[in-house]
């Protein structure tokens, strides 16, 4: 790789973490309107597809499921999930959806199972497109579309690359006659890109980890959760 190359990559993680959802958290404890507002933001960017995704497979129809998410985060930042939180306790995503389940079963006693029961045929026409997905998978596909995101919008050239490369081999002298360039240099442009992604992915994770340990834990995570 050249030395111009190099100094394109995304510079190594220097150690100082960005405030993250924990530290929304902490804060608007103090219950400052403000801080509440934050909070609920950094949560859910990162979780509102994850928690709908889980309340739908719950078998709840889509604008049932959707008014209860909502709910949710609501209670979640202003009430009992506020109190609760505590980094010190484990990973804030299965913190995250031990509360979604426990608020699940109070709204299911509280309307005593009247407006918003879970809808039978929901199961038999969606079992065969949830098969496989979970909760933790959900959480890693909004993260890697997120970091896509981000790659498409600051390096169109090197994300377009790895769109091609994501169903399979695209062969590089294609993408270089598309992209006006060398094989070579594709080649580069393709290493640059997948070096920006794990950056923009440990960015993401970081929003909901205490340290670059955790962090590297969530990583290695999410691999996992997308591979199953």
């Amino acid at each position: 790789m050249n030395s111009d190359a190099k100094n394109d990559l995304v510079p190594l993680y220097d150690g100082a973490f960005y405030p993250t959802a924990w530290t929304c958290i902490m804060q608007a404890r103090s219950d400052s309107e403000t801080s509440v507002g934050q909070a609920l933001e950094h949560l859910a960017q990162l979780y509102w597809k994850p928690v709908f995704y889980h309340v739908r497979r719950k078998g709840y129809p889509e604008h049932d499921a959707e008014d209860l998410v909502q709910e949710f985060f609501r209670r979640f930042i202003e009430r009992e999930g506020m109190a609760q939180a505590d980094p010190n306790k484990g990973r804030f995503r299965n913190f995250l959806l031990a509360s979604v389940n426990h608020f699940l079963c109070d709204e299911y006693d509280r309307r005593n199972a009247q407006k918003r029961v879970p809808d039978p045929d929901y199961f038999e026409s969606k079992a065969a497109q949830e098969g496989g997905h979970s909760f933790a998978r959900d959480w890693a596909t909004i993260v890697l579309d997120r970091a896509f995101s981000r790659l498409r919008d600051q390096s169109p050239r090197e994300a377009r690359i790895l769109e091609a490369q994501r169903g399979g081999k695209a062969p590089y002298r294609d993408l270089a006659k598309e992209l006006e360039t060398s094989e070579a240099n594709v080649k580069v442009m393709a290493q640059r890109g997948r070096v920006k992604m794990r950056h923009y992915i440990k960015e993401a994770l970081r929003e909901t980890t205490t340290s670059e340990a955790e962090a590297e834990e969530e990583l290695a995570e999410l691999f996992a959760a997308l591979a199953s």
